[in-house]
């Protein structure tokens, strides 16, 4: 497996519907706050934050299967990709966050 298909599958938390648990593949659980699902270019992508840290920095991981219970997200590492669903994603949200 390439390093960046980290085959992270997501668990989510049932008091908090937008936090989600990845598990990467040597079994570390890392909570994420799910900011949002976009389609970019026929794909499926999420938009994470991490949920125990205090960073503005967002996480961008493209979601196989989305439309399944049993997905995977792999992060984003191409900067140009990451940046056009990172656009994409301030513009669908510009009402609800403070993007300067």
């Amino acid at each position: 497996m390439a390093e960046n298909e980290k085959n992270l599958q997501p668990e989510v938390e049932e008091e908090d519907d937008n936090i989600i648990i990845l598990t990467d593949e040597d079994g570390n659980d890392m909570e994420f706050e799910l900011l949002d699902l976009l389609k970019y270019s026929e794909k499926d992508y999420a938009v994470l934050i991490p949920a125990d840290e205090d960073t503005d920095e967002v996480i961008i991981f493209e979601v196989i299967d989305a439309d399944k219970e049993d997905n995977t997200f792999i992060e984003v590492e191409d900067d140009s990709l990451a940046e056009a669903v990172f656009q994409l994603f301030c513009t669908k949200n510009a009402d609800r966050f403070d993007f300067d």
